[in-house]
């Protein structure tokens, strides 16, 4: 009778536990590249040569220096990326803990139901 009722509940619920693992993945992607934007080094053209600079992350920077790897350092794009990704994080973990909750708290009430169907047929009987 409530098998049905538990089997819709359950696949909205694995819905929802879908959506919030896809959506974190796609957060820990965005972090992943931001931490390798960070530490790897990279070699900017200056002129008519390349020069080698440190990862932006280990070097230290100092606004009144005219370094050319100071100058060509994005950090409006890392931070875009940061700003990018905790969106995603958020609605995906709420999204997680949304549908396994979801999926429990059904299991939860449906077995109680089994239950109260269980006793009241017991004094039914006796």
């Amino acid at each position: 009778m409530y098998w049905e009722a538990r089997t819709e509940f359950d696949r909205r619920a694995s819905r929802l536990t879908a959506w919030g693992m896809a959506l974190t993945a796609v957060a820990a992607l965005l972090l992943v590249w931001l931490g390798c934007l960070l530490t790897v080094p990279t070699s900017v053209e200056s002129g008519s040569r390349e020069v080698e600079c440190d990862a932006p992350i280990s070097s230290v920077y100092s606004p009144g220096s005219r370094n050319v790897c100071a100058d060509e350092r994005q950090w409006p794009e890392f931070v875009g990326i940061l700003g990018l990704a905790v969106p995603f994080g958020v609605t995906g973990a709420a999204l997680w803990v949304s549908g396994s909750t979801r999926r429990r708290t059904t299991a939860h009430v449906l077995r109680l139901l089994e239950i109260q169907e269980s006793e009241e047929r017991s004094r039914a009987k006796g």
